[in-house]
Order: C-alpha cells, then structure tokens, then sequence
C-alpha cells in the first residue's frame, strides 16, 4: 500500500461545524480494537492552543511536548501546524501495544487503516478508558492525546486514573501531572473538587509514598491549587507528610509560599530536618535579597551546625556584595566552629571573592581545616595572584600535613613557575 494524502481540509471543516462523529462514541472502542493485529488511526479536533510538527507536539506558547518520551521545556517556540489530532493504535497479539500521535500529518503511513474523523469528546473518553485498560506503556502514551481533544472534559478520567491503585505507578503519576495542568485551566467548583481530589490523596496514609509525593508536588506547581492545603499540611502532625510539603513550598515561587517559608524559619520549635529545607527553600531560586538579609540575620540564633552550613551554602550560592562580606566576616572569626568557617571559606569563593581577599583569609587561618578550605578556594581561583600565594604558602607553611597536602595538588598543575619549585623540592 503506498501512502497517501489523508483528506484532513474536509475532516477539519466537518468537525469544525459540529457534525456528527463519522463513528459513534460506543463503537470507537470496538471499531479500533475488534479487528486482529494491525495499526488503525482515527483524528479528532485538537484544542485551540495545540499544533504540532510531526510527532512534536506544543501547547500554549511555552510548553513543548515529544510523544513517546516526554519533554518539557519552558519558553520554546516552533513552527508548527494547526490542525486534527491523529492517533494510531498498534494492536499486537490482541492487546494495544502502541500509541502514537501527530497533529496534521500530510500523509497516511503504509499498512494503517484510517477509520476517519470521531468526535473529540469521543476520542478523549476512549483514550483514558484505554489508559485504564492497557496500563504500562500503552497507558501513559493514551494521556496526552485524550489531553489534546477539543472541548473535552478529561479532568475527572484524570483523576479516576490517579486514584486507580490497579493501575502502575508511572500512569498514575502520568496523569496526576497532567490533572494539574488542567487544574490550571479550569474555574470555580470544577476547581476546587479537583485540587480537594489532590489534597486527599496528599494525605491518604494508606497511599504509596511515591503517588503522595506526585499530589504534593502537582499542587506545589498549580496556580489554582489551594495552596493553603500544602500550609496546613507542613504545620501537621505527620512527619512525612510535613516533610514533602515544605519542600513542595519551598519550590515554589508563589508569594504565599514565600511568606510561608519566612516565618517557618523563625519557628522555635520546628525541627532542624525540616528547618534545613525551609532554609534550601528561602536561598535557592527563588530567593530575594529580603530573604538573604533573614538567613544572615539568623544564622547565630540556629541550634545546629547543620542549618548554619546549610546557611552559609544557599548565600554562597545567591552571592552579591553584602553576602560576600558576611560570609568574610564568617570565615575569619576565630570563634566560629572550624567546620563552619571552612564552610564559608567554600562560600565565599562562590561568591566571588576575590584572590587578595582568600590569601588575606589564609593568613589569618587559625587552623587546618581552614587553611586546607582556603587552599582549595584559590586552587578554583586559579589567576597568577592565586599561584603566587600557593607558591608562597608551599614555601613557608609550617604544618607538615598542609604543606605536603598543597604541593600533592599542585603536581597537576602546568604553570611553569609551580614545576620550578616541584623541582627544586626534589632536588633538595
């Protein structure tokens, strides 16, 4: 059979106007699967944020999805067809083996029947029916093109599937993260059941850690989730659960969830577990310098040398100058914990501090773990002013342990003036 043009002008205008379905809604299951092994396609009226380019798939202008392996990546724009979704079914030994789907494609493949155009409500009703059915691959592949119908209402098959303890874990988790883009299109009590839905499963002890994690994360992304859920859930007496909800807020860049983490943080009585996620939350991508201000402020008051180090990692990260100069301070006070200034040693140099600024720390180092800390923060340096201070430390440094450590890591280095001394050691 050679391929040929699929007629999609037509199809499209047909469904456009409303016309009945060319297959009914209850013979689509038996119509696609009654026959023996063979690859049938059927199309459907795609959402009117959908186009693709072969099997790549865009929806809105900043999410872009590969059927088959699914990818997201944010702010992708392409060029792309508008027009039906095409799904085809590989049935093989009398299951569904595949899916596949395109948007518009030009041409039926060689060996497909074509059954024409179905209703969009239709196909999404078939399609997570299937999901249900087929389960492993089959299922998860089912997803996506029961999310691109036209029109269709696919929130509650969504979350019949995500509740479905029968079906595997990935098609679940499949569908619990598309129930939450969902959740972001939809209004008022369609809304408020679904993220209820969400909710439940959260915290349903009964449930897979793994498929409760999925809930708590889903609603973290949502911005139409009740966020104020994933707050009652850290402030609750279920240590896991507590657990994964602050860090689903602390992923999170809602200005609720910010102010969560704000006061959290000044909670005498939560515990350093959690408190070290709220303090990862507050410095990492989303952190202001509001919030670096409250983590430097705070940093003596900690109990434990765990939350201080973690302190002193996020602001390393974040930098800017009032950060690095704390971290300065930090790392050349003689009573702070050695551990905790090597730490800001590390930090500091992340932050961006300078050569002259490390050396001067190395020369005020009171003992070996801060000076090995400082020798590896001008190792990452690396200028010539970093070499020059090595080359001087490597000829001055008294403590054995030190000095035989720095001229170990400086064999690997290629400066000409380092195998000058290495030399000159050797040959003495």
């Amino acid at each position: 059979m050679r391929a040929r043009a699929g007629g999609f002008g037509v199809a499209v205008v047909a469904l456009g106007c409303g016309a009945a379905s060319l297959l009914g809604q209850s013979g689509l299951r038996s119509r696609v699967e009654g026959g023996g092994d063979a690859r049938v396609q059927f199309r459907y009226a795609a959402r009117a944020d959908v186009c693709g380019m072969g099997n790549s798939i865009s929806i809105g202008r900043s999410t872009y999805l590969s059927t088959g392996n699914v990818n997201v990546l944010e702010g992708v724009e392409r060029q792309c067809r508008r027009g039906p979704v095409v799904v085809r079914v590989t049935r093989a030994g009398g299951q569904v083996v595949g899916i596949d789907a395109e948007i518009a494609p030009e041409l039926v493949p060689e060996g497909v029947t074509d059954l024409g155009a179905v209703a969009a409500g239709a196909a999404a009703e078939y399609l997570l029916d299937l999901a249900a059915r087929a389960d492993g691959r089959p299922g998860r592949e089912a997803i996506l093109p029961a999310v691109l119908a036209d029109s269709a209402t696919v929130w509650p098959g969504l979350l019949a599937l995500s509740r479905n303890g029968a079906l595997s874990r990935s098609v679940r988790q499949g569908a619990m993260s598309w129930l939450g883009r969902e959740l972001d299109r939809m209004n008022g009590e369609d809304a408020r059941k679904a993220s209820a839905a969400l909710i439940a499963i959260a915290g349903d002890t009964e449930e897979t850690l793994p498929i409760r994690q999925q809930a708590v994360s889903v609603l973290a992304r949502s911005e139409r989730a009740d966020l104020s859920a994933l707050t009652r859930m850290a402030n609750g007496t279920d240590s896991w659960l507590r657990q994964a909800a602050i860090q689903a807020l602390a992923n999170s860049g809602d200005p609720r969830a910010r102010d969560y983490l704000r006061t959290a943080l000044q909670e005498p009585t939560l515990p350093e577990a959690l408190r070290t996620s709220v303090i990862r939350g507050l410095g990492r991508d989303y952190a202001t310098a509001r919030d670096l201000e409250l983590l430097r402020s705070r940093y003596a008051g900690l109990a434990s040398t765990t939350s201080k180090q973690v302190v002193l990692s996020v602001v390393g990260e974040q930098g800017g100058n009032a950060s690095l100069q704390w971290l300065l301070g930090i790392a050349g006070d003689a009573n702070e914990a050695p551990e905790l200034r090597a730490q800001a040693v590390e930090s500091a140099q992340r932050a961006g501090a300078t050569t002259a600024q490390l050396g001067k720390l190395y020369d005020q180092a009171p003992d070996r773990r801060t000076k090995e800390s400082t020798i590896s923060a001008l190792l990452k340096n690396g200028d010539r002013a970093a070499v020059d201070i090595l080359l001087r430390i490597a000829r001055t440094e008294t403590d054995p342990s030190v000095r035989r450590s720095l001229i170990n890591r400086m064999g690997r280095m290629e400066d000409e003036r380092v195998k000058a001394l290495l030399k000159d050691l050797i040959e003495r």
